[in-house]
Order: C-alpha cells, then sequence, then structure tokens
C-alpha cells in the first residue's frame, strides 16, 4: 500500500500494537504481586510518576500511561488516553497489590 491508504494502514497498526502492549502491562503486573520487588520494577519502567509513603511501611506508585489524538481525514483529532498503573509495595519493597486506573482530572 502506498499514499494515504498505507499512511492510514500503518496508524491504526500502531495503534493496536500500543493498545496491546498496554493490556500485556496491566498482565505483568497482574502475574508478578507476591513477587516483583521495587528495584525490579524501577529497572524496567524507569522512576515512578508519583510515590507516596502510606502507614504500616506501605509505598505506594503510580506511573501514568498516555497517548496523545490523532486526526484524521476530516482533519478532526480523536481524544487521547491516560492510564494510571497504582502499585503497593511492603515494607520489604514487595509488590502486594496493583490496580488499573483511569487518570485523575
Amino acid at each position: 500500500m502506498t499514499g494515504r491508504k498505507g499512511q492510514a494502514f500503518g496508524a491504526v497498526w500502531l495503534i493496536a500494537l500500543v493498545a496491546g502492549c498496554s493490556e500485556l502491562e496491566g498482565e505483568r503486573f497482574k502475574n508478578r504481586v507476591n513477587e516483583a520487588t521495587a528495584d525490579q520494577v524501577v529497572k524496567r519502567y524507569g522512576a515512578p510518576h508519583n510515590s507516596e509513603e502510606r502507614p504500616g511501611g506501605k509505598t505506594v506508585w503510580t506511573y501514568y500511561e498516555r497517548a496523545s489524538g490523532t486526526a484524521g481525514y476530516s482533519g478532526i483529532a480523536r481524544g487521547g488516553f491516560c492510564r494510571a498503573y497504582v502499585l503497593t509495595f511492603d515494607r520489604e519493597k514487595i509488590l502486594r497489590e496493583w490496580r488499573q486506573d483511569d487518570c485523575p482530572n
């Protein structure tokens, strides 16, 4: 494919790939509860966007995944999205809980 049809196909493929990776990352957190350490998470994803200390020695990290909107042939931009991954570590820095939320406004 060449021209606009090829570009449109490429854009759709890229969006699908990014969306698929996001779901896989969520599954990765789910499958690593009670196993992953804070050091392993930092090594894979970098420093969290937000970190909070909680009572009982817990630490809550938040990572944000954002995607910008794209303009179609009509020139109208479609909205992007924002997803938050909230991870809770115990005092030994082991991942004990995670959830996926919408980003705060």
